[in-house]
């Protein structure tokens, strides 16, 4: 059964592959013969033999034919193409249904397949139980079943996979022909449009030739009247020619008032030019002045070191005497007169250089002061050259002080001799000027007093007027002392009033900076006599660990005062029990000690150091030695004395205790030690350094003297120079003797040095007054730094040393110090090994390395024995690195084919040493290339778009690796043939799109893709520009705003002048130039960039600005195009496709942009023409004007909007010169409420211009207040009644609005000319007019009847109703027009009475028509003469009977009292029901019976009904009943009651 259903299936298979295979083969003859008919495009590759159908290709040629005729060959193509497309639509239905049945078909071999496993699984539990039972032969039978069902299992399977692979192959053909199809819809719907486009233009050239042939015609009429009209034309020429005269002198005149305009604006620019050079000057003096200030305590310094230097050589020179003396004269005493002598000479200079540099000091002050004085008058001549913001007359207390500073620093240096004077009152005197006079003085005064704030009244008690603070605060200053951050504060603060009488107080505020952290409760306490107090809590939350000091303001009536507060933090108090410390004299090689005691009496610790600030010698009374002189003479050549990090000598120091925490209220011990080492007098400055400024320095000096030795180095300091590891320096060391005996010397090496050091000889004999000569040999070791690690500095490579000779019977060695600066020969680089990773063999990979010289000296270096593959850049590898130098080198990598490749790159130095970078790398083939890896566009115009089309290809067809180069990556698994997918990831900000972005290359094909460029400005580049703009702007303004208040002010300074005598002159002009600087005075504060809007002016302004002046830029991108193997539809997963990053491409693309040559004015970011919102229906016209900012001429073309659409250009394009601009007009009409958009493209030989043109229909709509009917109510006669409604407009248009009242309109009459309600059984519109008034006059009016409702507004309308005679069906109707068309239509009624009662309900028994008669009035009557009519009201009332009981059926009707505007009369009614038992037996209630009515209010009355349980539902009855309304007069009702029984 199942074989013969397969070969059933496989013939059914057979058959149906057969048709479509004939059906497949004549859709593929059919798409041959249209290749043969179209033609072949033109940007196809060469050499390209086996591309496909270029759909691309058939859309130009039809767009290039697009204003030709189809000729017959074309409709023939067409026609083929329609039978091909339905024989595609036939073959789509066959593989649809093919596919169909096969995927029925593998449902049923799942089915097959799951029920051969279930009952393979139950064979197999059946065989383990046989097996455990032992019965052989079941087990025997069921091993042959379960072999037969694994057998068709496996056929099962092998079925199901072939059927897989059927519907894979079978969907891949239906998807090629949904493709197919696809672009034979496409072509077809185009060539359809291009057929309807192709009438339009047939259309619009008749109509052009019409135009022509009209126009020819109208020109041969215009000939022939020129004809006709020649003579008169002749005497306007003649005219014409007398007036070219006139003309010409008056273009004459323009041209020079023109010229006239551009010299003044050179003239304006000359001098804006010349501002900002001063203003360029005043601020490099500014700064000169700023470096001299700086500059002041480094002049002092070298001063100091330069008089150091000085008393250095005299002493040099007195020692030189001094041995002459001692050799000619031997007498103690006339040598200590010389002595004597030179001590006076040198106190002596010491004074002349004090003087002389207090005196350069004071000179420098007076320049300074000089000069910012300058600066003022210059920031208040010139104010808009400086930014800073100029100071006002209220800070002229606050600049005191600085100046007063200033003169308390010149009194305490110059003391006896006074430089230079300072007037106190000249901060007053240069605001106001030199020669200000008493009443200037007062005006200035009166300006102070007004800037106060707030209002004083002054207090007069007994004659006496309190002047002073009116509050004293207890205590006196609020002080918040040694907080801790974190804590808060609570003190508690008295105000007592000190003034003469009641006075009252209020808190004003707190100082800015101490708002956050001060809190105080006070309660104005109100009127406080003389003497009494107030309190108030001030709460202090310390937030910062810093001193703060303010005020707590307050307000009295007497005037404003403040209260002191200071915060401060724990703080030291530090000193010493001594500040000079004499050790005396010592013999050299002795040690002497002292001790200075440092005591904290503050609550804060704080770490101390005790340093060493100088040390100086003088003239020992003793001959000293040639080593002291040659030993000062080095240091004061080669060293600052002033450096703290390198004292001169090591004779008094300091001991252990050098840095140490000192707590608070304790004392701590500081050692100091004198060794003395050279014959003299020894002078040293210690100074306590406390770390973060916790304390002011404390300086102490020190005085000691010593005596010499007989032996010494010439050379104490031996300088080596700059050394390498493992290389030999010798030097030599001479030592003197100066005594008359010889001496035996021995040199000590330290046990850390004796490694790398060696003297030769150890030891010797030295003459009397002789010299030695011994060898020193140095060779560093690498292991130095570990050996010496006292010695050397690893950070900085120096290598101090110190060496000891001891002399025989000498206490004291002679030290001498070794120096050297070791260094090393090592290049480091920063990347030992290098991993390229994958690089594919399109691509070039770089690594950066850097290369840095360890060695402080220069070595040259170069990379030898480079592969093919590698490349090193700069020099190729060659160069010098200087000392410490870091290089950058670039290493590129380009792999030749698919492999792992592993190699060094060595680097050698100029010392023949080598240093090795390992690398490696994997060659990668992608399987996908493309045409182009290097895009150059071309020069493109700002918001234009530049293409470039380039091809993704997939030459992988083959696996086989020995015949050609194979996708892989590295010696990795080849990569499969198939269709390869492609994704170009495009950076932010480049302005490029590429289309399409991801996409599928099938083997051996290609994939054309687009690359667009549009470059743009960016909105923050624009939003700075429209900044700038704006204070560029504003400066321009306030310059011209100072000119012409300088020139006002000059001409009533002339004024004046002509009037006041000549002394006063100096006074009115400072007095002009002061009145005028408060005004210009203003700060401008440009806006932030991102404030300004893109769609406002200043935006648009500043983008025109930049697109005129834009400068030619260049960009350049990289594009990574990612690479995956198979369709992009597999991917079903969220998130990025898997795709490979080895295999990933690169494109290079050069983005060239230059300046557009048209631009649209207004200029906007999108180029729009916004027409907002209109009304449909209604046309507006816009005007746009488009600039050639190039230098060559343009011609314009332009797109052809859409025909049918909203939008028209009713102007022609022309050709525009240089400059030149052209006015292009827009119409927008609407027709329906939506928004519209269409865009026109501007095109020139450069650039091209995309105009977007946008708009929104808007459909008005009014709402109104009241739906259809406005009811009055009731009136009495000749009296009004005015009501309200509201129209109220949702849009955001003004809508003009028009309101008629029917009963003034022209077809009032033709609408009246219908039958009354009682003659036709027809119902009346209610819109008809209904009774008027008798005097012609409309009983109703509406106010306004025309006018606008602004957007989003309400207008109310006020209806006045105003019946003259009594009625009861006053009626009109108001038409609401909006733009011409009836909007709203409301129905007004009215009734009016003669009396002021009226009752009104029930079923009508009237026709609601106007009487043919007019009934007699009865105004001359006396109306209780008169019996009134009887008046009906009629009510039926129905009850339901169901399950024999009825229902109650109940009526109402109202009695109303209407409200008169005359005050006579009665202003209420009275009604009453008659008798009303005689119809309560019938089953009748009414209630109430009786009520009173208020004026302008009624009463309802309920008329029930309830049958009795007997009544007869067929049987009629009715009932009467009278009721009496009494008003100003009496009125009669007969209420006609008429039930009526319905049954269910």
């Amino acid at each position: 059964m199942e074989e013969g259903h397969r070969s059933q299936n496989e013939n059914e298979e057979e058959s149906k592959l057969d048709s479509e295979q004939d059906v497949k083969q004549r859709v593929e003859e059919q798409l041959c013969e249209c290749n043969e008919i179209m033609p072949e495009s033109d940007n196809e590759i060469a050499g390209d033999e086996n591309s496909e159908i270029s759909w691309e290709d058939i859309e130009e040629e039809r767009g290039s034919s697009r204003h030709k005729q189809g000729s017959y060959s074309e409709t023939a193509q067409m026609r083929k193409r329609q039978r091909l497309l339905k024989e595609l639509e036939l073959l789509l239905l066959v593989k649809d249904s093919k596919v169909q049945k096969i995927r029925e078909e593998l449902k049923e071999y799942r089915k097959r397949m799951e029920s051969l496993k279930v009952q393979r699984n139950k064979v197999e539990e059946d065989i383990q139980e046989q097996q455990t039972a032992g019965n052989i032969a079941a087990l025997f039978r069921l091993r042959a079943l379960h072999r037969r069902l694994c057998e068709e299992l496996r056929e099962e399977e092998d079925l199901y996979s072939n059927t897989v692979m059927t519907l894979q192959e079978n969907e891949h053909e239906l998807f090629k022909v949904e493709l197919e199809q696809a672009k034979l819809v496409r072509l077809h719907e185009q060539h359809k449009k291009e057929e309807e486009e192709y009438e339009v233009q047939r259309s619009l050239e008749a109509k052009q030739r019409l135009e022509a042939h009209e126009a020819a015609s109208l020109q041969a009429e215009k000939r022939i009247k020129a004809i006709k009209t020649q003579p008169m034309q002749d005497i306007k020429v003649q005219k014409m020619e007398h007036r070219k005269p006139v003309e010409n002198a008056r273009l004459h005149n323009q041209k020079a008032v023109q010229f006239l305009k551009e010299s003044m604006a050179r003239v304006r620019q000359e001098q804006a030019k010349k501002e900002l050079q001063i203003r360029e000057d005043l601020e490099k003096r500014m700064q000169s002045i700023l470096s001299l200030k700086k500059n002041i305590e480094l002049n002092q310094e070298n001063e100091r070191a330069i008089q150091l230097r000085r008393k250095a050589q005299a002493a040099v020179k007195e020692k030189e005497k001094r041995k002459e003396a001692m050799i000619i004269e031997s007498g103690i005493a006339h040598r200590f007169m010389i002595y004597e002598k030179h001590q006076q000479e040198n106190e002596k200079r010491k004074r002349e250089f004090k003087e002389q540099q207090d005196t350069s000091k004071a000179e420098i002050m007076a320049k300074i002061l000089r000069e910012e004085s300058n600066m003022e008058k210059k920031k208040r001549i010139n104010w808009a050259l400086f930014p800073e913001k100029a100071k006002s007359l209220d800070n002229i207390s606050g600049s005191r002080e600085p100046r007063e500073k200033l003169q308390e620093y010149l009194k305490n240096i110059c003391e006896d001799n006074k430089f230079i004077s300072i007037n106190e009152d000249e901060p007053i005197k240069k605001h106001l000027g030199a020669g200000t006079s008493k009443m200037e003085q007062e005006i200035f005064a009166r300006h102070l007093e007004k800037q106060r704030s707030g209002i004083v009244h002054k207090q007069v008690a007994a004659g006496r007027e309190f002047k002073g603070c009116p509050f004293y605060s207890k205590p006196g200053v609020i002080h918040f002392q040694n907080f801790d951050v974190g804590k808060t504060y609570k003190k508690r603060v008295s105000l007592i009033n000190a003034s003469y009488g009641i006075a009252y107080c209020k808190l004003i505020g707190i100082s800015d900076h101490m708002k956050d952290f001060i809190e105080v409760e006070f309660k104005p306490p109100g009127p406080l006599s003389a003497g009494m107090s107030c309190e108030m809590t001030v709460i202090f939350k310390s937030m910062q660990n810093k001193d703060l000091e303010g005020e707590l303001m307050f307000r009295a009536q007497t005037g404003s005062f403040a209260v002191p507060l200071k915060c401060t933090t724990k703080k030291c108090d530090l000193s010493v029990d001594k500040t000079f410390v004499d050790f005396g004299p010592h013999v050299i090689g002795e040690t002497v000690s002292q001790t200075i005691n440092l005591t904290n009496r503050g609550a804060q610790g704080t770490y101390f150091e005790f340093l060493r600030l100088n040390f100086t010698t003088s003239v020992s009374k003793e001959p000293r030695s040639e080593q002291t002189t040659s030993t000062g003479n080095e240091e004061n050549n080669g060293k600052d004395l002033f450096d703290i990090g390198h004292p001169i000598s090591n004779e008094i120091k300091i001991g252990q205790v050098t840095k140490d925490m000192i707590d608070p209220f304790s004392s701590i011990k500081l050692p100091i030690i004198f060794l003395p080492t050279d014959p003299g007098y020894v002078q040293a400055d210690l100074e306590l350094v406390f770390f973060s400024g916790a304390y002011k320095n404390i300086s102490i000096k020190v005085q000691a003297q010593a005596i010499d030795v007989p032996v010494w180095v010439s050379d104490p300091n031996i300088d080596l120079k700059i050394c390498m590891y493992d290389r030999l320096y010798q030097d030599a060391i001479c030592v003197h003797n100066r005594a008359s005996i010889r001496h035996q010397i021995k040199f000590e090496v330290c046990k850390e040095l004796r490694h790398h050091l060696e003297f030769l000889p150890k030891s010797g004999y030295i003459p009397a007054h002789s010299s030695l000569s011994f060898q020193l040999k140095f060779l560093p070791r690498k292991s130095l730094p570990e050996d010496a690690k006292i010695y050397f500095n690893e950070e900085t490579l120096v290598l101090e040393a110190p060496m000891n000779i001891w002399v025989t019977n000498q206490i004291r060695s002679i030290p001498f110090m070794i120096h050297a600066i070791v260094t090393c020969s090592d290049i480091e680089i920063d990347q030992q090994t290098i991993d390229f990773g994958p690089c594919s063999i399109y691509e070039t990979v770089l690594q950066t390395v850097q290369l840095r010289n360890r060695s402080i000296l220069s070595q040259e270096f170069g990379f030898v024995g480079i592969p093919e593959y590698v490349d090193v850049q700069p020099n190729d590898g060659f160069g010098v690195l200087l000392p410490l130098e870091s290089l950058s080198l670039d290493i590129m990598f380009n792999a030749k084919q698919a492999k792992e490749y592993n190699f060094e790159l060595i680097c050698k130095s100029e010392i023949n040493r080598d240093f090795t970078i390992f690398c490696k790398a994997v060659g990668v083939l992608p399987p996908l290339h493309l045409s182009h890896s290097r895009v150059h566009f071309a020069a493109t115009a700002l918001n234009d778009t530049a293409i470039v089309t380039l091809h993704v290809m997939n030459s992988h067809t083959s696996r086989n690796e020995f015949t050609h180069p194979v996708p892989r990556i590295g010696n990795g698994e080849i990569a499969p043939v198939g269709p390869t997918s492609f994704e170009f990831v495009v950076p932010e900000s480049s302005y490029l799109t590429i289309v399409p972005a991801v996409g599928t290359v099938m083997p051996g094909q290609k994939c054309q893709v687009v690359l667009m460029f549009k470059p743009m400005l960016s909105d923050l580049e624009v939003q700075k520009e429209a900044v700038r703009m704006l204070f560029r702007a504003e400066e321009t303004r306030r310059i011209l705003e100072k000119q012409e208040l300088e020139s006002s002010a000059k001409s009533e300074q002339d004024s004046s002048n002509k009037k006041k005598p000549q002394s006063k002159q100096k006074d009115l002009k400072e007095h002009s130039s002061s009145s005028l600087k408060p005004q210009l005075n203003t700060p401008f504060k440009p806006p932030d960039p991102s404030d300004i809007a893109v769609d406002s002016d200043d935006y648009n302004a500043a983008l025109a600005s930049l697109l005129r002046s834009f400068k030619e830029q260049f960009h350049s991108f990289v594009i990574p195009c990612f690479i995956k193997h198979g369709d992009t539809t597999s991917h079903k997963k969220e998130g990025f496709p898997p795709y490979s990053i080895h295999n990933t491409l690169y494109l290079e693309v050069n983005c060239p942009t230059v300046a557009p040559p048209l631009i649209v004015i207004p200029c906007n970011k999108r180029s729009t023409v916004n027409f907002g919102e209109n009304a449909v229906g209604k046309r507006v016209l816009k005007k746009v004007m488009v600039q050639n900012i190039s230098q060559d001429d343009l011609d314009l073309q332009a797109t052809v909007l859409d025909p049918g659409g909203p939008f028209q250009l009713l102007s022609f394009l022309r050709a525009l010169q240089p400059g030149e601009t052209q006015n292009l007009i827009f119409s927008f009409t609407p027709t329906e409420s939506k928004l519209f958009y269409e865009s026109m493209e501007i095109s020139t030989a450069k650039a091209n211009i995309s105009l977007v043109l946008t708009g929104y229909g808007v459909a008005p709509k009014v709402t109104c207040s009241v739906e259809k009917v406005l009811d009055m109510g009731y009136v009495l006669a000749n009296q009004k009644r005015t009501m309200t409604f509201q129209l109220q407009n949702a849009t955001r248009l003004h809508v003009m609005f028009d309101v008629k009242l029917k009963s003034l309109s022209y077809s009032k009459y033709k609408d009246q000319q219908v039958l009354p309600l009682f003659l036709t059984s027809n119902e009346i519109p209610d819109h008809l007019v209904g009774t008027q008034n008798y005097g012609g006059q409309s009983v109703f009016s509406v106010s306004p009847i025309k006018g606008c409702i602004e957007a989003m507004q309400t207008q109310e309308f006020e209806v006045t109703f105003s019946p003259d005679h009594e009625n009861q069906y006053y009626s009109d109707v108001i038409h609401v027009e909006l733009f011409d068309k009836v909007s709203h239509s409301i129905q007004l009624k009215g009734a009016a009475r003669e009396h002021l009662m009226f009752v009104e309900g029930g079923d009508p028994i009237d026709v609601p028509m106007k009487s043919l008669s007019i009934l007699p009035s009865y105004e001359t009557m006396d109306v209780t003469d008169v019996s009134q009519p009887l008046k009906s009201i009629l009510l039926s009332l129905k009850s339901v009977k169901s399950d024999n009981k009825y229902t109650t059926a109940s009526r109402e009707f109202q009695v109303g009292c209407i409200q008169s505007t005359h005050a006579a009369g009665k202003k209420s009614v009275e009604f009453i029901i008659d008798n009303p038992q005689a119809v309560h037996v019938q089953g009748f209630a009414i209630d109430p019976l009786r009520a009173v009515v208020e004026a302008g209010t009624t009463r309802t009355v309920t008329v029930s009904w309830t049958p009795h349980s007997e009544h007869d539902a067929l049987q009629i009855i009715s009932a009467t009943v009278k009721m009496s309304v009494k008003g100003d007069i009496t009125e009669n009702y007969q209420i006609i009651l008429m039930p009526v029984v319905v049954v269910t």
